[in-house]
């Protein structure tokens, strides 16, 4: 679909939205007229945002600029969920409210998410808040965050999981522009993260920074699987019912806009490659300091990220390896059988480009040291040294863009 095919069904979608159901076929036979491909792709849209489930909101909803509140009510500290109490608040989503709570049982601090009461009314929202705490806790995984327990009271269901002191990856990447060594330290692990996943049929679908929590060490952690989905139902074993709430109907577009992939743009159902995709836009986005398909407005996000070719990272960071610019243009091909094919694929990729610059680096160090000990001591040899030195490819220091997030 080209920019002004989208603009044409974007606008049919927008005017379509104001009229009552019940008058939407008459507009669409007298606007589309004998098109019945764009029919199809209006049609899609406006099932995506009538479709009444919460953890699959259409991202049409975005496109629309329609935000939708949901019910909360913020729990006081001392409130007590079993034998977790309340401390405080530390964030909110669509989902729900996150609590740091106390185990009072095991006395240690843990995050409790609190499903919305305007959701929880209904069985299939039930099924998926369910299921979030099962894709997780079925993945034993260092960086994958863990889940202690489901419950329920008879004021509302909730998740219990462990309490990660740090920040967002999100909070990181807009602090201070990062190291080259750190981006890689933190893609390899996410990376570690999305082949166990994957390993077990579960997809994310929701890769962001935002869900992406790196502690002080430096250890990640990735959050929230509220989009997961199970690929096979015998692969981790649920219950057929769980898995039948899990199946995503063709049509039904799901994650966050700037990060999503275009078969999740247009609705098609997705594997493991559209998490590839994500990460792609993540990793680009340490480095340039932008994502590649960000527009003014949701709809040309939209048509950007189906029928534009990101600018290349080297507009934004010159001086960024050539190996890591090829890896981050792999992942981010439109087409997912041009993409990284798996998670460990890519892992290899970069594991290797990681080795290589430290090897580089290493080099680099003993030639400044056996220069630096030559003219200390007087002896000879600095002949040796500098054509060590010059035979090894020397890193760059720093990147030219401003706008660039990344320093070598």
């Amino acid at each position: 679909m080209n920019s002004e095919r989208w603009r044409k069904v974007k606008g049919l979608f927008d005017a379509a939205l104001e009229l009552a159901p019940n008058q939407r076929k008459w507009f669409l036979d007298k606007s589309c007229g004998n098109d019945d491909g764009l029919r199809r792709e209006v049609e899609k849209l406006l099932d995506s945002f009538a479709e009444d489930s919460f953890m699959e909101q259409p991202a049409a909803r975005e496109v629309a600029s329609v935000i939708i509140k949901a019910e909360t009510k913020n729990l006081e500290a001392g409130k007590c969920f079993g034998h977790y109490e309340i401390v405080r608040q530390i964030g909110a989503g669509g989902m729900g409210e996150v609590y740091l709570a106390q185990d009072k049982k095991l006395e240690r601090r843990v995050a409790v998410k609190i499903l919305n009461e305007k959701f929880s009314r209904h069985e299939s929202n039930l099924q998926r808040f369910i299921q979030e705490a099962k894709a997780a806790s079925a993945l034993n995984h260092p960086n994958i965050l863990v889940i202690h327990e489901i419950g329920e009271t008879e004021e509302a269901n909730f998740i219990v999981s462990e309490f990660i002191e740090g920040k967002t990856l999100r909070e990181v990447i807009e602090k201070l522009p990062m190291r080259l060594s750190e981006v890689l330290e933190i893609s390899i692990q996410i990376a570690n993260a999305l082949v166990a996943a994957h390993a077990a049929r579960i997809v994310h679908r929701d890769i962001k920074p935002e869900n992406i929590i790196v502690r002080p060490d430096g250890f990640v952690k990735i959050l929230d699987f509220g989009l997961a989905k199970l690929l096979e139902q015998k692969a981790v074993g649920f219950e057929a019912l769980t898995v039948k709430q899990n199946e995503t109907a063709k049509g039904m577009i799901l994650g966050t806009v700037n990060y999503m992939s275009p078969e999740q743009a247009k609705g098609e159902r997705v594997d493991e490659r559209t998490d590839i995709f994500s990460f792609g836009v993540l990793l680009y986005e340490i480095i340039a300091g932008r994502t590649p398909f960000a527009s003014d407005s949701m709809s040309e996000t939209f048509a950007n990220l189906i029928n534009s070719e990101p600018q290349p990272l080297s507009r934004f960071a010159a001086n960024a390896p050539d190996e890591l610019q090829r890896i981050v243009a792999k992942m981010l091909k439109k087409n997912k059988d041009e993409r990284y094919q798996t998670a460990k694929d890519l892992l290899i990729d970069l594991k290797s480009l990681q080795k290589r610059l430290d090897f580089e680096t290493e080099l680099h160090r003993e030639g400044e040291t056996g220069r630096r000990g030559d003219r200390e001591t007087g002896r000879k040899g600095e002949e040796e040294n500098v054509t060590k030195l010059q035979s090894s490819p020397r890193l760059p220091i720093s990147i030219q863009s401003p706008s660039c997030h990344l320093r070598i």
